[in-house]
């Protein structure tokens, strides 16, 4: 049986070309997961891995798609060819236990696996670069603080607070909220009164 293995990094990336590849190069059955390559725990690798057997194939479009080093890749392709699977890395070759030892095509496969490696820390350093320079130009990563409506019962207990009459927890029972939640709030309106102000 020739199996497909399709990995992208998050939910915002699609596995769409990597599957497409992989139908055209002949997989029948393909496990997809979207995780960090970083991750140890690939849960749809793992259930391949304990299913592939003697005789099957293993594609997989890049290196990186299965391994982040080549040391890595090295210990994951001989694992496979020593078991009597045959793995078809599509932008380097077709790897089996018999070409796996012999001298030239290993070097070819080291060689191959060295520049994938280099081809992933080059994409790193960009990537990091591209970060740090946008973060030089005052763009904001991560999520987008949510703005919070204070309204009804909770305006008035924020109000009564502010203006005295009221103390934190009695105006968090008045909104009926936690203390906590209370105080978040009026902060935030804090802030929006001096936002307006100014």
């Amino acid at each position: 049986m020739i199996y497909g293995y399709a990995r992208v990094s998050t939910n915002r990336q699609e596995l769409d070309i990597q599957i497409k590849a992989l139908k055209e190069k002949g997989a029948t059955k393909i496990y997809k997961e979207k995780i960090s390559g970083a991750k140890v725990d690939r849960k749809e690798l793992s259930k391949l891995l304990e299913e592939i057997k003697a005789g099957d194939t293993l594609i997989v479009t890049k290196a990186d798609r299965i391994a982040r080093s080549l040391s890595q890749l090295e210990a994951f392709v001989l694992d496979l060819t020593n078991r009597g699977v045959a793995v078809h890395i599509i932008n380097m070759g077709l790897f089996t236990a018999e070409s796996m030892d012999n001298p030239i095509t290993k070097m070819l496969f080291q060689v191959l696996g060295s520049f994938a490696e280099f081809e992933r820390s080059m994409i790193l350093e960009r990537t990091q670069e591209g970060i740090q320079n946008a973060r030089e130009k005052g763009v904001k990563f991560g999520r987008k603080s949510k703005t919070y409506v204070i309204e009804g019962a909770l305006l008035h207990a924020i109000q009564q607070v502010e203006a005295g009459t009221m103390s934190q927890p009695e105006g968090a029972e008045f909104a009926g909220c936690s203390v906590a939640t209370f105080k978040r709030r009026l902060k935030e309106y804090r802030e929006q009164q001096t936002t307006s102000n100014s």
